[in-house]
């Protein structure tokens, strides 16, 4: 156990205590010896009992909860906060109302045991971002106490990650595209406290705006020579909850401009143009417009 590697799993909220609840629950099922992870809530200022829902949790986890004021919409600034008072090597990302299957914790030691510190996992999230009117049906599949059996069921329903189309293209080694930090999402990643520290963490620039912050943080780990690769062993669930936020394509389209001044690469811009275009994820075929596009359209 001396040289297994240990976890912070960072979990970032504001006014979900039901869905906080899920997922400290989903933690507290682990097959993962409870010395080898920890769990750092971030409160984004909630108003609801999510404090309270947190600490009923104290004998089941080893648990911290942290507090920053409701100054708007933040969760770059709360993860910073939480892989900042992180205490082990490994931080693993998950948004609350994720529910990770049992195996969950293990599969991402496993990782990082086998591929050392230049490496970086994106899990699998089952329903993640599903189509609204498919809301209903996955809730319906959804036992937050049953992980395992309700994956099931969601396969059995077709309901699979939002990225799964993009995975079976590239034969689920995305680490080896030069735009893997498209698919860098922190509903469900980890990666080195050590490599985030050395990149400096979340962009707060981004804060106040939903979107692009986590791809911007996978962005610059793939410049530090970090390889982001897909963990589909690491399974979990993404319980729907509705829109984020009523202005978010609007807000992500402000952050991808952002993100494009920052690293103004054809790949960025390519992904600025397709997400105004559609306002959906873009796919690599997009690139063969790049040479078309001009500055002038996206600045």
């Amino acid at each position: 156990m001396a040289n297994t590697k240990k976890v912070s799993v960072v979990i970032p909220t504001y006014n979900r205590s039901v869905l906080v609840r899920y997922t400290l629950e989903s933690l507290v099922r682990q097959h993962t010896n409870k010395n080898l992870f920890e769990v750092i809530v971030v409160d984004d200022g909630s108003t609801d009992d999510t404090v309270e829902v947190v600490r009923s949790f104290d004998k089941l986890l080893d648990v911290k909860y942290i507090f920053q004021p409701d100054l708007g919409y933040r969760p770059g600034s709360a993860r910073n906060k939480g892989f900042n008072a992180a205490q082990y090597e490994i931080v693993l990302f998950v948004d609350s109302g994720v529910i990770l299957d049992n195996e969950c914790v293990n599969e991402h030691i496993r990782f990082h045991q086998q591929k050392g510190p230049k490496a970086a996992a994106i899990g699998y999230v089952y329903g993640l971002d599903v189509e609204e009117h498919k809301e209903g049906l996955v809730c319906s599949c959804i036992n937050p106490s049953e992980p395992q059996q309700s994956i099931a069921r969601l396969i059995a329903y077709s309901v699979f990650d939002r990225r799964e189309p993009h995975y079976k293209k590239y034969n689920d080694s995305i680490e080896e595209l030069p735009t893997s930090w498209f698919y860098f999402w922190t509903c469900h990643v980890s990666v080195s406290k050590e490599n985030l520290v050395q990149i400096g963490g979340f962009d707060k620039n981004y804060d106040g705006r939903w979107g692009v912050e986590d791809n911007d943080v996978g962005y610059r780990l793939q410049q530090e020579g970090v390889k982001l690769h897909l963990l589909r062993s690491a399974q979990a669930i993404h319980f729907p909850h509705g829109k984020k936020r009523k202005n978010a394509q609007a807000e992500g389209y402000f952050n991808c401009r952002y993100f494009y001044r920052k690293f103004p690469s054809v790949y960025v811009e390519c992904f600025l143009e397709h997400f105004l275009e559609t306002g959906d994820l873009p796919d690599l075929n997009c690139l063969v417009k790049v040479s078309n596009l001009t500055t002038a359209k996206i600045v």
